[in-house]
This record gives structure tokens, sequence and C-alpha cells, in this order.
């Protein structure tokens, strides 16, 4: 409810401004008969000869982009989608709103559009990202009846290249547990569930004790990026790691895991765990549905972003990863 109540939109330059959600609502009402009365007026010129019903505008310049935007973001927050998509809408929809804050929402061209994502040195997955969000917008304010059309929709889309997920091999993932164990004994409790559990960053920081059970990890609908619950089997490498000690319930996660990051000399490239638990997964289990289910998302999408072809060799190495003093065990099928 904190996210709904304090919502941190744009102000009339496109610039993020904290105020409470019930701001504005007399506006809106304002804004909405000033549509109705201008969508009336051009259509009794059309009829008397004095317009043209091809030339309506897409919508009444009273609905600004700032406005629009606003009333995106708060609907979305009344939905209860998750911080960190708020927080990334209204990333690049503040930066759509620069320079255009006060421009009529239908009166943003498809040409508009282009000349904007060209304007900055943004990688192609980044413009289709934004592209994306972008659509999104003028799509909610379709279905509002704000406006007409999605000028969004003639943009073509980057072409984006496909990179292959980066992967720690099993050499890898056992020196970084065996340093993680020496660093810090509550980061290697947490680094290993990353690596057995699929879980991603976000979600190991969130986990609380309570949610590991004997022969489980509980990844809560509140706490998944997919609002979703799900569980994941503990593998008995797994368990053998969570034997050591520690909690995953400690503070400052992110600068402690930049910490060690960069104290144990090795590249941690972005997902790199989550990378490597489903590759590592699908190759032992060969079970695309039982890897897609424990990691969280779709079969289409683990073939498609997160899974590197590894061989049954390093698949059987990667499950037999136990601390130096434990005996190793087969994994569970």
């Amino acid at each position: 409810m904190g996210t709904i109540r304090k919502l941190e939109i744009l102000d009339v330059n496109g610039t993020p401004e904290r105020v409470p959600l019930s701001r504005n609502l007399s506006g809106d009402v304002a804004r909405a008969l000033a549509q109705a009365s201008a969508a009336l007026l051009a259509v009794a010129n059309a009829f008397n000869g004095e317009g043209d019903f091809r030339a309506l505008p897409n919508s009444s310049p009273a609905l600004t982009v700032v406005e629009a935007i606003n009333e995106f973001l708060r609907a979305k927050a009344r939905a209860g989608k998750s911080d960190r998509y708020l927080r990334a809408l209204r990333n690049s929809l503040s930066k759509f709103a620069d320079g255009r804050g006060r421009t009529s929402l239908g009166l943003v061209s498809h040409g508009e559009i282009e000349k904007w994502l060209d304007a900055h040195d943004w990688k192609p997955v980044t413009q289709l990202g934004y592209l994306c969000d972008v659509r999104t917008l003028f799509n909610f304010h379709i279905r509002r009846g704000n406006i007409t059309f999605n000028p969004a929709n003639a943009v073509e889309n980057p072409v984006c290249e496909e990179p292959l997920p980066s992967i720690h091999d099993p050499k890898t993932v056992r020196a970084a547990l065996e340093s993680a164990r020496r660093w810090d004994l509550n980061l290697c409790r947490s680094i290993a569930i990353r690596y057995f559990a699929g879980l991603r960053t976000s979600e190991a920081a969130s986990l609380s004790e309570k949610q590991i059970g004997p022969d489980y990890i509980e990844v809560t609908a509140a706490k998944a990026k997919t609002r979703r619950r799900r569980l994941v089997a503990i593998q008995p490498c797994l368990r053998a790691w969570l034997a050591l000690g520690g909690s995953v319930e400690f503070g400052d996660y992110g600068n402690r895991t930049r910490l060690f990051y960069k104290a144990s000399g090795l590249l941690w490239p972005h997902n790199v765990t989550r990378h490597t638990f489903v590759s590592y997964h699908l190759a032992a289990f060969q079970s695309a549905a039982k890897t897609a289910l424990e990691a969280g998302h779709t079969e289409q999408m683990l073939f498609s972003h997160y899974r590197e072809l590894v061989t049954p060799d390093a698949a059987a190495e990667f499950w037999q990863i136990f601390p130096a003093t434990q005996k190793t065990l087969p994994a569970q099928p």
C-alpha cells in the first residue's frame, strides 16, 4: 500500500515528484469534461462543413503527455504492480516526457517517437524496451477512451541480437562458493541458493529463513517477479551448503554482494547464477517443464533467454559441488 499511497510520478516538466495518489482527482474529472466538450465541438464542426472527420485529433489537447503518464502510473500502482516494475516504467517514461511534457498526447506522432529513440546513444535492446513501454502507455489510454490509435505501433522494432547467456562452469561455481564461505557465511548461504535453486537476486535478497524448508524453498507471490508462488526443490548439494549455517536475513544485501564480487576476483555477468542454475538443471533433469516451473518462467522464456547448452558430464559435476568437507550424493530427479 505504501507504493499506492505515495507514488513518485512526474511534474509538468517530466521530473519525478512524490505526491499522494489522491492528488488531482478533481483535475481528472475536469480533463474528462474538457475532452468530451472538444470531441463534441469537433464533430459539430465536421457536420457544419467546418472540419473533416479524418482530421479529428487523436485525443483532446487537454490530456498532456505528463498527465497521461501519471494517470498510467497511478493505475498500475492501484493494480498492485511491483515497485521494481513501477520504477522501470517511471524511468523510461520520464525520458519520453522530457521536452514534451506539456504536449497533447494525441499530437505525438510515430515520427516524433522515432526521433526520440534515435536522438540517444541507447543500445537496440534498450530502445526496444523503452518503445514497448511507450506502446503500453498509448494502449492504456486507448482502452480508457482518451485516444483513438497508437502511433508507437507504426515504429519498427530495433533489431536486437540475443546474446548467449553467461554461466559459470562447475570449477568457477566451486571457487565462488568457497570464497564466499570464507568471506561471509550469510552471503555464502544466499549465493548457494541462487546457484542451486535459481532465485533471482531480488528474490534472494528478500528471502526469509522461514521460507527455507527441509525439502523446498518457497518463493512467495509477493516476492516473485512474476507474482506467482513457486516451490524449488532443495537438491543434496544445496542442503549441504545450507547446513554450514548462516542466515539469509541480513542487511545491506546489494553493497555486501558487490564488495564480495570485487574481492572474489571472478567475473559476475548479469544474472549469471540464475543462468547457471537453469542451464545445468535442464541438462541434468531433461525436463523443460520442470526447469521452467522451478525457475518461475515459461518454457519459451527458458529457451529464449536463460539456457546455455552444457554437456551431461558438466551437469553431473555441477550437482556434485559440495562444501570441501562434505560427501557427495546423487541429485534428486
